[in-house]
């Protein structure tokens, strides 16, 4: 799917999936083109998937602290891998919806 479509028929107008659903590890990939996150690494992938874990259990995201204990990463090296922020970053390229009160 190149990135117009993915825009125009998957994305709410802040860059978050409509529908979790949809959500692949095709669609993280353009998610993170989109967003300049790529090429996206193993440690990306680590905190994608705890993200999408952490939220099917709980209901919302993480915050940086615990994806970093959980993980073993300091949280400075999180913010190296999504510059952009925990919300915009990993919560937008692991599908889940936009939180309340960001952006």
């Amino acid at each position: 799917m190149g990135l117009e479509i993915l825009r125009e028929e998957r994305l709410d107008n802040d860059g978050f999936l409509n529908e979790m659903s949809s959500w692949n590890r095709e669609t993280a990939a353009e998610l993170a083109d989109l967003n300049d996150l790529g090429p996206l690494t193993e440690d990306h992938w680590r905190i994608i998937h705890f993200v999408q874990d952490y939220y099917q259990a709980r209901g919302d995201g993480p915050p940086v602290v615990r994806i970093g204990k959980a993980l073993g990463l300091k949280p400075s090296r999180i913010c190296e891998l999504f510059p952009c922020g925990i919300a915009k970053g990993a919560y937008r390229l692991a599908g889940l919806p936009r939180p309340m009160g960001c952006l």
